[in-house]
């Protein structure tokens, strides 16, 4: 790695309990970054969870905040480690805003290991397993699409890291020669 770094963003990008924070604070630290946390962004400037959100003014309300944080941390001129909500890629705008700014990874994970984990979470809304599986359907393919590198969440959180930094260091190298 070049000690400019990469000189855009990294949005890591997955469902709930995928894994985004543990990884994203592990990456922050490699790459010398600030770390903003979607989830711990939006409790912040709300004085409330995603998931008090969520029950009091809805689901939709709540995406609504969750795509305005990632918008302005990628707007942000100093580059950063972004683990946004999974509701970002359904819209048109963080879509965009993250093409134009950002190095993408996914962190996937399969639907019975997120359940799992996301009970663990009293900041994420509640939700049975027949709307996450329709949600990890619904999402998959827009994770995808905006997507530089698809990652298995199962792997060690140090592989995860290894795998972002390396596509990162090739991003670079492929820069610099072009």
């Amino acid at each position: 790695m070049t000690p400019m770094g990469p000189p855009k963003h990294l949005v890591l990008l997955g469902m709930m309990g995928a894994g985004k924070t543990r990884t994203g604070a592990s990456v922050s630290v490699h790459l010398g970054r600030p770390f903003l946390d979607g989830d711990a962004v939006l409790e912040a400037q709300q004085g409330r969870t995603g998931a008090q959100i969520a029950a009091a003014d809805g689901v939709d309300h709540l995406h609504r905040l969750e795509e305005q944080v990632l918008l302005d941390a990628l707007a942000a001129e100093q580059p950063s480690v972004i683990a946004p909500a999974a509701c970002v890629v359904e819209d048109v705008r963080c879509v965009e805003a993250m093409r134009a700014g950002a190095a993408v990874v996914w962190l996937d994970l399969p639907a019975d290991h997120l359940e799992t984990r996301m009970r663990r979470g009293a900041h994420r809304r509640a939700m049975d397993s027949t709307e996450l599986l329709e949600l990890v359907q619904r999402r998959r393919p827009r994770f995808a699409v905006v997507a530089d590198l698809h990652l298995d969440a199962t792997a060690a959180t140090e592989d995860l890291v290894a795998a972002i930094v390396a596509h990162l260091g090739d991003q670079v190298a492929r820069r610099s020669t072009t």
